[in-house]
This record gives C-alpha cells, structure tokens and sequence, in this order.
C-alpha cells in the first residue's frame, strides 16, 4: 500500500547517515535496492513527498542493511508535536520576536535531534538483534584440533 503522508524528513535523514556509514553514494544506492536513481534522490534530499509503495521502502531498507519494514515505519510514526499550550504561551509572552523566533527554531532542533536519536537506537536495537543471532549460532564448548597439529 502506498504511503503519501509521513515523516519524510525522518526518512531522508536516515538515509542520508545509513549511505555515509556504509560509505555509498545515491547511484550505489539505487543499483543496490533496485530503486530508480530518482527516487533515491528524492527520498534521501527529501523533495518530493509522494506515495511510496511498500515494495520500494523494503528495497531501501535492506540495501541500508536495516529492517525490511525500518523506513516504512519510520515515514508512518506519528511526529510528536510541542504542547499547544507551550507554543500558545510562547506567542502570547511579552518577548522580543527575535527571541520568540530563536527559542521556536532551538524547539525545532531538539524536536529534530530527538528523532535522530530514535532512528539511531532503532539501528542499534536491530544491530544488536543480528549479532545476538549471531552469537547464538555460534557452537560453545572444545575446539577440535586440525588432523595435522601435534598433540604434543
């Protein structure tokens, strides 16, 4: 199912650290997941928000070495938005418009870092999912030694 409402931003940022930590440029990308260079560009520049089939976010996200469904849930996670309360005493508050205007845009900063650090500890908790599956198959107990080696 297409997705034409969701958290773009969020998305295109992931993209853009996922494509720098794996060290891959949006061509590399695109022959990757098997998604068109302009939709790659789209998505990870954030300039055109439109559907986005499901089938396309799962490519992206395995060639990002994430979850199938990771940026999928990601454009369709509600964006938290500040108390209207807070932002309705801001704009009544008898402060300068430069400073109304500085703490809106520090407001925005941190509403924006916090969704970093959420996308962040969502990779980290997969990460750490696939090295625990790792581990786990990891057979325990003696070492046999090769044919060749002296017994001693």
């Amino acid at each position: 199912m297409p997705h034409n409402t969701g958290n773009w931003a969020d998305v295109a940022a992931l993209i853009q650290r996922r494509m720098t930590h794996l060290g891959i440029t949006e061509p590399q990308l695109a022959l990757r997941s098997r998604v068109s260079l302009t939709v790659v560009k789209e998505l990870a520049r954030n300039t055109k928000q439109s559907n986005r089939h499901r089938l396309t976010l799962s490519r992206l996200s395995r060639a990002l070495g994430l979850d199938l469904d990771h940026l999928r849930e990601l454009a369709t996670r509600p964006t938290p938005k500040p108390h209207p309360v807070a932002l309705g005493e801001l704009h009544h508050a008898d402060i300068p418009p430069a400073l109304r205007h500085l703490i809106t845009d520090i407001v925005d900063r941190l509403d924006t870092a916090l969704r970093d650090i959420r996308a962040e500890h969502a990779q980290l908790a997969h990460d750490a999912r696939i090295i625990r599956t790792i581990a786990e198959s990891v057979p325990t107990g003696h070492h046999e030694q090769p044919a060749d080696t002296p017994t001693g």
